[in-house]
Parts: structure tokens; C-alpha cells; sequence
């Protein structure tokens, strides 16, 4: 061994007095850290510049109980430097552990690295204490590499989110998550949600773990930064008014609110924006936000899922003086509205929020109106055929209002594809076994002619064609089961579209490649019926909106209901949203088995049709008809031959 590595060793050997860290990162990175060039506030770090990173950043330390930290937030208001960075750069050199950074991404992850990363180590001068672990010379700048540092008493590993290998290697005590929503949940080796790999790896720390997550949030229904959100206690950061001095949460607001950013034109062009105090309507201008910022607060304004997480929102109006502006700001958000797309970037990027679409459905009251004179169970005039839709639930133990249980739907049919809601049945019990629970409870009451109904005149309806839902596939061997035991009941599945394979032929309900359903012969016993439901939910509520005629006939398409039926029935019937994409959407915790019944009842009529249509055409061909005289017979021209066949007797 030379001499220069025995006078390296006898450095790193010689005793030192033992202190104990800074506890708050916040103190520690104050006039420590020097922000680079290419920052908006070049020089040494000042918390007074973000105030509102500061809780967020001393959640890290070591001297806080708190373990898991989520931030959902709006560009520029220096979320990863005041967050990620000051615990990156304290963890590190004040209390050395072992660390993992990720990313969304490998390419946001190497910009970062070279453009933050290194300046931020050098301005707080801690270079020197990354080296190897070794004794070897050559080796000892090893330590030093654009994806790892080593350091005496821990290290830092850089990783993005499809990073398998670097999730699982090493026990990491702190780890910090950046742009989580920018990345797919799921991993591509299979191994399961990246969030919950990398999180794995802080177990062996217990109580002495920190994770830090930030992203600007996306969707509403996929952003996992909102769902952190949603799990703690959700703080919201209150700045008082420099009139009125009450403290209040900045809201963009909207044309319905008279407080929130506002707009000062001349002559048709921006002058400045301002925003309105909710509390005495006074104008606040961009100037008064370093003021506000000072003796701003973080309030929680839920009740956190555990005493070890806390969550926090905050948008780009808190972006400090020097940085985007609020007249910047209502410049980005004019912008937006001239676009489709504008808005969903606007909202997460400067609002800090999930985008939630607006979707259209009918209006519930409307509906409610279309209930006519008869009762459930009884069969008005008009009826053609019955067809029926049963859903699967396997609700949830912890629910009481939630039990195992099947719905069902029997819809009657008539001339014009005018459709009778004929009664709405609800079968609880357990659902894995098909000659158990509600299975058997369902058989039953049809054995006892459940499924016949009798109108005023005496003529009996059996229910033609039944679709029972296959699910998701944990019960779709018990739903397969059970249709064998029933005629013409058939196990269904749901597909948002269909579209047209290599042979068949393209419905004239779409385009040329599109299809309504779909029989895939699944045994010699099983037939599965594949569904368009985007194309039933959208008949369905196009069919809604048709109003009621005060006399009869009533228009094609109109749904009739029992005068019987409650607003729990119309509630779940209209529960979807559809959106501009023509998709539909369920809210969180709204009910929708109505509208999956009525989605099979009406797929299953189809298919009774077409059936049909096919039998009249093979008599029809058997007595001689000519080709053209083959060609009119269409479902209306049959539904019109069926409608003479059971037209309902006149009184005498």
C-alpha cells in the first residue's frame, strides 16, 4: 500500500466529535445551497422565496414522525428543487443513508442528473465524501457515477419507474418519487405496480423509512398522485388577504365564483390579471403574493388514512414573484380553451389537479317522467317479445348495503324498438357456487314462473333470450355453469367496442368494421355473447331523451317504466357519464347495474332479432321468394310481421 492511500485511510480514520444532525431540512439547506444559473433564482436558497415547500422538505428529516409524504402540484412553484433536492442533498451529507431517487422516466432522470443533481452537490460541498468503499485507489472515484453515488454511511441510487433490477437490489431508507403519474403503473417484467415494488424496499427500515412522492396529477380516474392525496390528510395552503387579513385557500375559480383570478382588458387585450378575495372582494394584485407567501399555512381538510402520512395540493397561483405570474397564468388558461386538449393540460399543469371530463347523461328528473300507467310485472300492449339481463356482484363483506347478490332486468320489446322496463328483481346470497345462494334463489323464482308474464288479455309472455353477465373472470366458470341449466341463456361479456374480424361482416348499425355483438363458441355446451357496450349505452340514452306523446303510438326508441319504480332504479340506470371520446365512465362509488342489465336486455333483443329475421328468411327462400323480396326482410319489416301475430284482442 502506498503512502498516499495510508494517508487517505488515516484521514477517513481519524475520530472526530460526534454531533447530531440539523433537524429540519429547512434550516439545514438555508444559505447552504447555491441554485445554478439556469435556475429562475440564481444564488443561495431561500425559504422565504417558497415557504411553502418548507413543511413539506422537514417531513424528511430523521426528527419527524412522519413516514410517507405525497405533493400534488401546478408547474413552476419549485416542487422537486425545494422538495426532492434539499431532502436529497441533506440525506446525503447531514445524515448519511441510503437513498433512492426515481423518475417517470430514463431520459427525465439523465437530464436531471446532470442539470440539478451535480450543481447541487458541489454548492453544498460535500464532493469530496463520495467515494468507494474500498481501499483501492483506482477505485476510489467509482463512487462518483452519472447513476450512483457512494458515500460514507449510505449511498444514492438513480433509477426511472420501468427499472425492475435498481427497485429490488438494495434496503433503501429514503426514497423519493418524482413525476410519478408519469410513468405506467405497472411494470413491463410483470412483477406488479412499480409504486408498491420500490416501495418494498424501505421495510427493512420500519419506523425510520421516508417516502416522498410528487407529480403533477393527470386523469381523475388513473392519477396516482391523487389517489395518495385522497389517502391522507389533504392540506391546502392559506395566505391572508392584504385587505381583509382572513386567510384563504387561492382558487382560479370560474365565471359562476366572484372571487378567484379575474381579467383587466383595454380594447379587447389583456392588461393584467388580479385575483379577488372571497372575503371582502377586493382586488389582490401579483406584487402582494411575497407578502401573503410569508405567513402563509398548511391546513389539513381531511382525516388522514394513518397518522404517518400527510398529502398536499397546491396550484401555480402560489408560483412566487419572479416566476409565472398571474397574468401569465390567465394567458395560459385563454390558450387552453381554444383547444380540445387545452384544458386537460391546463388543469394539471397549472391548476395542480386531476382532469375530471365532463361527461353529458340524462337528466334523472327527465327520466323519471317517462314512467307510465302500468305496473312492474305485467305486460302493457305493445309488447312484442321479453328479453332479460342479469348482472353478477360480488359485493363486499365489510359493506352491509353491498352483499353478494344478482340483478335482473326483463325488458319487453316493440314495434319502432320501442322498450317497456318489465320488472327489476334483486336475488342475494353467495355467488361461487351456481346451485347455491343467489343462484338458487334466482332458479326458483324461476321455476315458479317467474319468468312468464301474462298480459291484461290473458296472452303469456316467457322471456326469449337471457344474457347473464361473465364478469371479470373470477366467476365466469360459475356464470358458464349456470346457463346450461337454463334454455337459451347465454354468459355475456362486455368490450367498450367490437370491431369487425378477417370474414365477418361489418353491422349496418356502425361503420363497416364495427360490430354490435359478437358469438364466440367457447364448448359444446357454452356459447359466450361478446358486447358493444358503447354502442347500447349510447342507443339507451339517445332513447331517453325521447319525450312521452300524449297519445299513442309513442316515437321509435321511446323507454316506457313502471309507475312502481323508485329513483334508486333511474339513479342506476343513468350513473355513467359519456364523454367526447364517445366512451362512458362510471363515477367512484356510484351504482350502475341497472344500466349493465339494460345493456344485455338490449344486446339479447338483437340477437332475438337477427334469429328471427333469418327464420322468416328461410321460409320466406323455402316458399320461393325472389332475392329482392329476401332483401326486405329487416328487422323492421319482422318486428312488424311479429306485431300482427300478437296484437292484443279489442274488447267487446
Amino acid at each position: 500500500m502506498s503512502g498516499t492511500d495510508i494517508d487517505f485511510l488515516s484521514a477517513q480514520n481519524e475520530l472526530k466529535p460526534v454531533t447530531a444532525p440539523i433537524p429540519r431540512i429547512s434550516d439545514y439547506i438555508e444559505g447552504r445551497r447555491i441554485l445554478p444559473p439556469n435556475t429562475p433564482f440564481p444564488g443561495f436558497w431561500e425559504n422565504v422565496r417558497t415557504p411553502y415547500m418548507v413543511e413539506v422538505m422537514d417531513n424528511m428529516s430523521p426528527f419527524s414522525p412522519i413516514q410517507h409524504t405525497g405533493l400534488m402540484a401546478g408547474a413552476q412553484i419549485g416542487k422537486t428543487a425545494g422538495a426532492a433536492e434539499n431532502a436529497i442533498a441533506y440525506w446525503m451529507d447531514e445524515s448519511p443513508a441510503p437513498v433512492l431517487m426515481m423518475s417517470a422516466t430514463d431520459e427525465l432522470l439523465e437530464e436531471w442528473a446532470g442539470l440539478r443533481l451535480e450543481p447541487l452537490i458541489d454548492s453544498c460541498g460535500y464532493r469530496h465524501k463520495i467515494v468507494a468503499q474500498v481501499e483501492n485507489r483506482k477505485s476510489r472515484r467509482s463512487g462518483d457515477k452519472s447513476t450512483s453515488k457512494t458515500f460514507v454511511g449510505g449511498f444514492l441510487l438513480m433509477a426511472s419507474a420501468q427499472s425492475p433490477g435498481k427497485q429490488r437490489s438494495k434496503s433503501i431508507r429514503v426514497l423519493i418519487r418524482d413525476e410519478i403519474d408519469g410513468a405506467p403503473e405497472q411494470l413491463r417484467t410483470g412483477e406488479g405496480n412499480w409504486l408498491e415494488v420500490s416501495a418494498a424496499r424501505t421495510n427493512a427500515y420500519g419506523g425510520r423509512k421516508k417516502i416522498l412522492d410528487i407529480s403533477t396529477p393527470t386523469t381523475w380516474e388513473k392519477s396516482a398522485i391523487f389517489r395518495l392525496y385522497e389517502d391522507g390528510d389533504q392540506r391546502k395552503f392559506l395566505v391572508p388577504c392584504p385587505w381583509c387579513k382572513k386567510k384563504q385557500i387561492l382558487d382560479f375559480g370560474s365565471g359562476q365564483t366572484q372571487h378567484g383570478l379575474k381579467a383587466e382588458t383595454k380594447a379587447g387585450r389583456l392588461v393584467r390579471a388580479y385575483y379577488i378575495c372571497e372575503h371582502c372582494r377586493e382586488a389582490i394584485f401579483n406584487h402582494h403574493k411575497t407578502e401573503m407567501l410569508k405567513v402563509g399555512t398548511w391546513q389539513p381538510t381531511a382525516i388522514s388514512s394513518s397518522d404517518l402520512l400527510r398529502t398536499y395540493q397546491i396550484s401555480t397561483l402560489y408560483s412566487p414573484v419572479g416566476m409565472l405570474s398571474w397574468t401569465a397564468m390567465w394567458q395560459e388558461y385563454q390558450k387552453a380553451l381554444k383547444t380540445p386538449e387545452g384544458m386537460r393540460s391546463f388543469v394539471n399543469l397549472y391548476l395542480g389537479l386531476p382532469f375530471k371530463e365532463s361527461g353529458s347523461k340524462p337528466d334523472i328528473a327527465t327520466v323519471i317522467e317517462l314512467r307510465g300507467g302500468y305496473r312492474q310485472s305485467t305486460i302493457p300492449d305493445g309488447v312484442l317479445y321479453l328479453t332479460a339481463g342479469i348482472d353478477v356482484q360480488r359485493g363486499s363483506e365489510k359493506d352491509e348495503a353491498n352483499p353478494a347478490r344478482l340483478e335482473m332486468e326483463v325488458m319487453g320489446i316493440g314495434a319502432g324498438y320501442r322498450t317497456w322496463s318489465i320488472c327489476y328483481k334483486r336475488f342475494e346470497g353467495e355467488i361461487g357456487d351456481p346451485y347455491a345462494g343467489a343462484w338458487k334463489k334466482l332458479h326458483e323464482w324461476a321455476k315458479k314462473g317467474g319468468l312468464v308474464f301474462t298480459r291484461s288479455d290473458g296472452v303469456k309472455f316467457a322471456v326469449e333470450i337471457v344474457f347473464i353477465d361473465s364478469g371479470d373472470g373470477n366467476f365466469m366458470d360459475v356464470v358458464y355453469r349456470f346457463t346450461t341449466r337454463w334454455q337459451n341463456t347465454y354468459p355475456s361479456k362486455g368490450f367498450s367496442a367490437l370491431k369487425r374480424r378477417k370474414g365477418e361482416t361489418g353491422d349496418e348499425a356502425g361503420p363497416q368494421n364495427f360490430k354490435r355483438y359478437r358469438a364466440k363458441k367457447i364448448d359444446e355446451d357454452t356459447t359466450l355473447l361478446e358486447m358493444s357496450t358503447n354502442y347500447y349505452k349510447t342507443n339507451l340514452y339517445n332513447n331517453l331523451k325521447i319525450p312521452r306523446q300524449d297519445l299513442d303510438p309513442q316515437r321509435p326508441g321511446f323507454c316506457d317504466f313502471p309507475i312502481d319504480y323508485g329513483q334508486k332504479y333511474f339513479r342506476m340506470l343513468t350513473a355513467e357519464e359519456k364523454r367526447r371520446d364517445q366512451s362512458f365512465h362510471c363515477p367512484s362509488g356510484a351504482r350502475n347495474e341497472a344500466l349493465d342489465c339494460r345493456v344485455m336486455a338490449q344486446c339479447a333483443a338483437d340477437f332475438y332479432l337477427d334469429a328471427k329475421v333469418l327464420e322468416f328468411k328461410a321460409v320466406a327462400k323455402a316458399q320461393g321468394a325472389s332475392a329482392a323480396d329476401l332483401q326486405k326482410l329487416t328487422h323492421r319489416t319482422v318486428i312488424d310481421m311479429m306485431a300482427v301475430a300478437v296484437r292484443p284482442r279489442f274488447k267487446q
